[in-house]
């Protein structure tokens, strides 16, 4: 062999191992697995242990000082007889105040500027509690000492973590279950678990209240009956097959 072609010849060698490599790589890459993947799903009922009751005092005036001595004053009454219901551990606060002015805006053909008639101090009250039962209580005691307004009521679980836990395991079981009709149908056997993710959708219990009327309309105990809640879960699951 020449010396030229002698130079040459580790140059071609090596071309030609490198695309020999590139090709088992290629291979490799081509190898996928078989999969089924499913959806398990799950519910669980549980009684609420907890209950949040949401109040207003509106209270309108000529002047703004008016207005916000008065919504205090009934605001203080409301908060007392509040914590009179309540629990050692429960709790009242106040969520939000506002004092506005009320306008006496233009009619159609007028020309002017709106007007200031009075003002409007609205402050929010929020309770907290365990008493579960005593939602309507709570809702007759406030409307009493001056409450005029409801803005929200909702039950909600403290232990929520662990039904939700038991929500899961139920749809793993439920998922599993799929998997092996699916498995069976096909004729297929299931090798493993690839890959599993959750999704929950909680579904808290409320019951709004607009415009309650004022303690002197007041006739009858309020019924409130929190009933159960539930919790669901969704289980995304992905099964080799063989």
């Amino acid at each position: 062999m020449s010396r030229r072609h002698t130079q040459w010849l580790p140059l071609m060698i090596l071309v030609g191992l490198t695309a020999g490599t590139t090709v088992v790589a290629e291979e490799k890459t081509d190898e996928r697995k078989r999969t089924i993947a499913v959806t398990g799903q799950a519910e669980v009922q549980a009684p609420p242990d907890r209950l949040t009751v949401s109040f207003a005092v509106e209270t309108t005036a000529a002047r703004a000082t008016d207005a916000a001595a008065e919504n205090a004053k009934r605001s203080s009454a409301v908060a007392a007889a509040l914590k009179a219901q309540i629990a050692a551990g429960d709790s009242v606060s106040s969520t939000r105040y506002s004092l506005d002015p009320r306008y006496d805006t233009a009619r159609p053909g007028e020309s002017r500027e709106p007007r200031i008639t009075g003002y409007v101090a609205r402050n929010e009250v929020q309770v907290e509690s365990r008493k579960i039962d005593s939602a309507g209580a709570l809702i007759d005691a406030a409307i009493a000492a001056g409450a005029n307004r409801i803005s929200g009521l909702q039950f909600s679980l403290s232990q929520r973590a662990e039904v939700l836990r038991g929500a899961i395991e139920k749809a793993g079981a439920d998922a599993q279950a799929q998997a092996e009709s699916v498995a069976k149908g096909l004729g297929v056997r299931l090798k493993g678990v690839l890959s599993a993710s959750t999704s929950t959708a909680p579904m808290p219990m409320s019951r709004r209240f607009e415009g309650m009327a004022m303690a002197a309309e007041v006739r009858a105990p309020t019924p409130i009956e929190p009933g159960e809640m539930t919790v669901s879960a969704n289980l995304h699951v992905t099964y080799e097959i063989e």
